[in-house]
């Protein structure tokens, strides 16, 4: 289940995913809302895709690896600055820092996993990480040219 709300200049994605039910379709549905965020803030192609990559990565990567088979509790806000994007995630899942320094080797050979984290550390102007009353909070401002 999920939720869309709009404030003002920003969307705010708000999902639960239970064991069970398909992670896909909360990764989805806040891909679609980074869409329409970027179309309706009018960033141009580029800069559209580079938010679709991130929001994708950080939503999926939060479902596969913090629910731990459980259930996980996802909020995503996006707000636009300038030429950037203000981007905040947070999440019920396990602890999980993605700012601390792991060496890039390139992907994972038999899953392709890896890349994501990479490109987000190298589009983001700042990437901060905290764990608040049980969850990860991650802040970051998106570059989008």
């Amino acid at each position: 289940m999920w939720h869309i709300i709009a404030m003002g200049a920003g969307k705010r994605f708000s999902a639960r995913v239970a064991a069970g039910d398909d992670p896909a379709l909360a990764s989805l549905a806040a891909l679609a809302v980074a869409e329409e965020f970027a179309r309706e803030a009018g960033f141009d192609e580029r800069g559209g895709a580079r938010l679709a990559v991130v929001v994708e990565e950080l939503v999926s990567n939060a479902i596969r690896h913090g629910a731990g088979g459980g259930a996980i509790a996802i909020d995503l806000t996006l707000s636009a600055d300038a030429n950037e994007v203000a981007l905040t995630l947070s999440d019920s899942g396990v602890a999980f820092d993605p700012t601390t320094e792991r060496a890039f080797t390139g992907p994972d050979a038999e899953t392709g996993g890896g890349v994501g984290l990479a490109l987000i550390k190298a589009w983001a102007n700042g990437l901060h990480y905290c764990r608040e009353n049980g969850r990860n909070v991650l802040n970051l401002r998106l570059r989008l040219n």
